[in-house]
């Protein structure tokens, strides 16, 4: 019988809006959102790192590191 091999990759903590949440290595910032079940591609969002905003053409190249400081804007509707 084949032995599974486990790799245990060590999650890496990130702030979102100020939370502090537990994610996996090299996850950048359209992966994030998807993971939080955000639609990264809806309009009405907006991402910054570390104080610096994040254009949306860059989220796919915009991997996050341990510590990092993410902040989540959604635009909503209102009357």
């Amino acid at each position: 019988m084949p032995c599974a091999v486990t790799t245990h990759l060590k999650n890496m903590k990130i702030h979102v809006n100020g939370e502090q949440k537990k994610v996996r290595p090299n996850l950048n910032v359209y992966e994030l959102l998807a993971t939080l079940e955000l639609n990264p591609t809806q309009a009405g969002i907006a991402v910054a790192v570390d104080r610096e905003v994040i254009p949306k053409t860059k989220w796919q190249a915009t991997e996050l590191r341990e510590g990092s400081d993410v902040e989540i804007i959604r635009a909503v509707q209102g009357g």
